[in-house]
Parts: C-alpha cells; sequence; structure tokens
C-alpha cells in the first residue's frame, strides 16, 4: 500500500517540478474533520485559531473542515508544490484514524466501514503524509487530533494511530483535538518549541525520535530584553482564571468567544449549562410564586424536586390545600333492606396516551432505566424499582412541560429517545472520568499516584505519559526505598508491561506484595495475544500459569 502510494507521489511530483523553481516558504496544512457520515462526530475539533495563526506567521496556509478523501488528498498535494530550498512545514490533522499491519490512516468524511484492503482508499496513509514533511527545514510537526469514540470498521483494522516512524526531522505529536488545534497556534508563536508545548498541556504525546527542542518560528531579533513567555498558553489560563473568579454566563462565553477550543472549552460549557439550569429554576419559581395555585407549585416540585425554592413551594402548598374534612359521626344500624341489583359501573377507558405506551410493551428492566434517567435530569421518581406510580407519573409531567411536550404523564417512542439521549448527555463519559482520575492521582505527580491511575486505566488516555514518569523515576532510583528490591522489580515490571516482565517478577516474589495484581495483568496481556518472544520461555509463562 505505501510503495503503491509513492508511486503515484512520484508522478504528481514530476509533473509539478516541470512546472517551474518555485521560492522557498514556510508551509501549512489544516483540516478539522469533525462531522462524518458513518462515524461518531469529532467533539472540539475546530481549528480555525490554528488556520489563522498561520497565516498571521507568514505560512502558506491550506485549510478545511469536514473533507471527503479525496478533498483531504488535494489538501495534502500542496506539500508537493516544487521548493528549491523548503522551509518549515506544520500539519494538523483532528478526525478519525484506523490503523493495521503497518501503517495508520486519517480516514476522509465519507468512510464507510473500511476494511484493511480498502483503508487506502478511503483515507490517507501517514506514512506518505511524513514522506511529504521530511525536507522541511529547520524542521516539520505533525499534530493529530483523535478522541476515543472511533468508528465502525471491519476486519484487519483498528481504531486509532498504531505505531510510527518519522523520518529525520519530522516530529509527530497526538492528543485530544482541543489539545492538538491550540498546541498548533502556539507553536507558531515566536521562540516556542515542541517540549514548551509539552509542558503546557500533559494531554499531549510525542511519538518516538521527536526533537522536543524544535523551534519551527525562531525568536525575533532583539527580543533578548523581554523574556519570552514560559507557557505558551498562559493568555489562555488567565482568561480562564477569571472567568472562574466572575463565575457568570457573560464571563464563560467570552472565554468561549476567545477560546472556542482552549484548555478549559469543556469545563466552561458545563459551567454554562448548571448556570442555565439554575437560572431556568428561579424563572419557573416566579411564574409559580405569580400563579399562585397548587397546580403552579406541583408543576415547579415536579421540575425541580430539589430546586432552591423547593421548601418554600411545598409550604405554599400546605396553605392552599383544603383542611382535611371531619369524619362523619357513626351512623347508628338500621333494620336490613333488600338490596335490588344494581348495574355494575362501566369500566375506566384508558386513554389515548395511555394506550401508546402500553402498546410500547416496556419491560420491568426499562422502566428502571426511564426512572434513572428522569433521576439524572433532576426529576425525581422516588427510586428506581420498575413500578410506575404516582411519583414517577409526576416526573414523567415535569420533564414533558419542560421539553415542550403535551403533559400527558405517560411516555411514546420518540420521548423516549429524547430522554435518552439528554440522560446521555448528562453522564459523564469514560473520557471525562479517565481525565478526572488522571487530576486526582497522576497529575499530582509521585509515584504512589502514577501507579494508581494506571491500576485503574492501564490503557487510559495518560498512561504513555504515566508510565514515561514512572521510568525517570526508576532511573532517578526514588521510585522505592533504597533496598527494598521486591518494589525495584514491581517497577520494572510495570515499566515493561509485557508477559515476560511481570512473569519475572511472580517467579522472584510469587507472594509479594504485588503478585496479585501481577498475575491480573499478565492474564489480560495472554487475553490479546501478547505473549511475546522474550527472555523468558513460552514453558516458563505456562508452569506460572498454572501455579
Amino acid at each position: 500500500m505505501k510503495e503503491k502510494a509513492m508511486r503515484h507521489l512520484s508522478l504528481l511530483l514530476a509533473a509539478l517540478v516541470a512546472a517551474g523553481p518555485a521560492l522557498a516558504e514556510n508551509r501549512g496544512v489544516v483540516i478539522a474533520n469533525a462531522r462524518y457520515r458513518h462515524a461518531p462526530e469529532l467533539a472540539d475539533a475546530d481549528a480555525g485559531a490554528a488556520s489563522d495563526a498561520m497565516k498571521a506567521a507568514g505560512f502558506r496556509t491550506v485549510a478545511g473542515a469536514d473533507l471527503t478523501v479525496k478533498d483531504v488528498r488535494q489538501a495534502l498535494a500542496d506539500l508537493l508544490r516544487p521548493d528549491d530550498d523548503p522551509g518549515a512545514r506544520i500539519v494538523l490533522l483532528n478526525g478519525h484514524f484506523l490503523h493495521g499491519g503497518s501503517d495508520s490512516w486519517y480516514m476522509g468524511t465519507d468512510a464507510e466501514k473500511p476494511d484493511l484492503v480498502g483503508a487506502g482508499g478511503q483515507g490517507v496513509p501517514l506514512s506518505m503524509v511524513l514522506d511529504l514533511m521530511k525536507q522541511a527545514r529547520p524542521g516539520a510537526v505533525l499534530l493529530l487530533g483523535l478522541d476515543e469514540k472511533g468508528m465502525e470498521h471491519a476486519a484487519g483494522l483498528e481504531n486509532g494511530i498504531g505505531p510510527l516512524t518519522p523520518p529525520e526531522g519530522v516530529t509527530v505529536l497526538s492528543g485530544p483535538p482541543a489539545a492538538t488545534s491550540a498546541a498548533a497556534a502556539a507553536l507558531l508563536q515566536p521562540g516556542t518549541s515542541v517540549a514548551d508545548l509539552l509542558r503546557a498541556d500533559d494531554r499531549l504525546v510525542m511519538a518516538e525520535g521527536g526533537d522536543a527542542e524544535l523551534v519551527l518560528v525562531a525568536a525575533e531579533a532583539g527580543a533578548g530584553t523581554a523574556e519570552a513567555p514560559a507557557d505558551p498558553l498562559e493568555a489562555d489560563r488567565d482568561l480562564w482564571a477569571k472567568a472562574a473568579a466572575e463565575d457568570t454566563a457573560s464571563a464563560y462565553r467570552g472565554y468561549l468567544d476567545r477560546y472556542p477550543s482552549g484548555i478549559y472549552s469543556a469545563a466552561a460549557k458545563a459551567r454554562l449549562d448548571a448556570l442555565g439550569t439554575a437560572q431556568a429554576d428561579r424563572d419557573l419559581w416566579a411564574e409559580a410564586a405569580a400563579a399562585n395555585t397548587a397546580a403552579a407549585y406541583e408543576d415547579y416540585l415536579a421540575r425541580y424536586p430539589r430546586g432552591e425554592f423547593a421548601e418554600a413551594a411545598q409550604n405554599r402548598l400546605t396553605e392552599l390545600r383544603p383542611a382535611p374534612v371531619p369524619a362523619p359521626a357513626p351512623v347508628q344500624p338500621r333494620e336490613p333492606e333488600i338490596q335490588q341489583p344494581r348495574q355494575a359501573a362501566p369500566a375506566r377507558q384508558p386513554s389515548q396516551a395511555e394506550l401508546a405506551e402500553s402498546r410500547l410493551n416496556l419491560s420491568r428492566a426499562d422502566r428502571v432505566t426511564i426512572q434513572r434517567r428522569l433521576n439524572t435530569l433532576g426529576y425525581s421518581t422516588g427510586g428506581a424499582d420498575g413500578v410506575f406510580g404516582s411519583r414517577t407519573r409526576s416526573a414523567i409531567r415535569g420533564w414533558q412541560q419542560r421539553n415542550g411536550y403535551a403533559v400527558t404523564g405517560y411516555l411514546t417512542s420518540a420521548q423516549l429517545g429524547t430522554l435518552r439521549s439528554q440522560a446521555n448527555a448528562a453522564a459523564p463519559s469514560r473520557e471525562q472520568q479517565d481525565r478526572a482520575y488522571w487530576q486526582q492521582t497522576g497529575a499530582k505527580g509521585g509515584v504512589r499516584n502514577l501507579r494508581a491511575y494506571l491500576d485503574r486505566y492501564p490503557n487510559g488516555i495518560y498512561a504513555q505519559n504515566a508510565r514515561q514518569r514512572l521510568a525517570a523515576a526508576a532511573a532517578r532510583g526514588d521510585d522505592a526505598p533504597r533496598g527494598d528490591r521486591e518494589d525495584r522489580a514491581w517497577a520494572r515490571a510495570r515499566q515493561l508491561d509485557t508477559v515476560q516482565g511481570y512473569t519475572q517478577y511472580l517467579q522472584n516474589w510469587p507472594r509479594g506484595e504485588h503478585a496479585e495484581q501481577a498475575r491480573q495483568r499478565r492474564n489480560r496481556l495472554i487475553n490479546q495475544g501478547q505473549l511475546g518472544n522474550g527472555v523468558i520461555g513460552l514453558d516458563t509463562i505456562l508452569r506460572e500459569l498454572v501455579k
């Protein structure tokens, strides 16, 4: 596949060279693919700030968004234009990636369940992109932005980026789209190095062989009298600090207007949603207080059972409801009378809304799920037992009223879909949980915190970062007390993270402090087919497995 792509490139290059020489120039390509036809939408993929920064820095810039594979190839072909003395090169690709065999592909938005044979027809091989950048001087940087959602594919492929072998002079950085977009813009500030980017955002990972000291835009002459900023994202952090201190919707909107893909864009959006909910609570209470009826207060409590004014609404309801009628005096017994047969009262006819919900054939498990989703969105059902009683019906009515549906207390199929989407959006994703746990552990530094993160997320977003830090700690000799051989052996096994490494640890410490954890991790690696052919043989591993 790679040889075939290179043959095509050679022909195109020959045709362009024939057109005549061109002056040396710095070049950049920015592609932000967020909306795929057959794959989940990519969050925070916008790269407009990076494109603007390239143009401001004097780079010849080709930029596009949501491109098919044909358009992606056409944009990258700009790197083939003749250049007798190539300048710097920077390429930013945000979108979905697949890898298999010996290559990885950046997929066009028209890709549909590709397989290993057809991946080259629906995406662009990264080996080709790297080859287009290798002549750059003083160097080139390829930034790859991706998330964990992935896309559907056939046999022979996996989501994500596989091992890359960048040519000399090309540095590859990968991470979430928001991080790569911000890094591309920051790298174009005079005097900013790749190392500055890595220090500013620990979500970025540099591929093996990269040059951390690479500076694409040299510091301006005479700038030595003023100290360059240590953090290229300092302005982003400063504006976020001001917005958080003010804690108002206008402050967070101001941050997002300035940094739509900034470091804290997700947090700003979440806080805006929270502030919007609080304002909606106050607005609905104002409406209920103005109406001053039992129905209005009941509607408020159905929407905000734990709202800011819930206690006041309950008190006002108590005042408005009529006092209970005293029980009548007991009636003196009479002589029995012969009762004439009475006509049975007609059975209650179910409403159309009730019949529509009945036709959904909701199981007990389905009802439990619906109750949990209502609770997640703030509509209390009094528990999740699968029984739709008065509190669940009241919660459904409150949700329907808030979302503009007819208030019936019974759900339709379309409403179930909306409820599911809202609850999924409100629940924290696995990526958010991963990032939150990193902030609680690994981001604080220290061997214990880094190990705690890897124990929960061995293949997490920051797993490579954590292992690199543990390796550095082991090299310094500060990962365990001097003389503590078992801890050093465990640190070595975690650093290698191979079947052989954990087996070596278990041979020396079969009842050690980390023995059970070593066996579990080794078994997972074996199940993944990573037996390897290292120093320890297969027969040794099998003997350890039967212990």
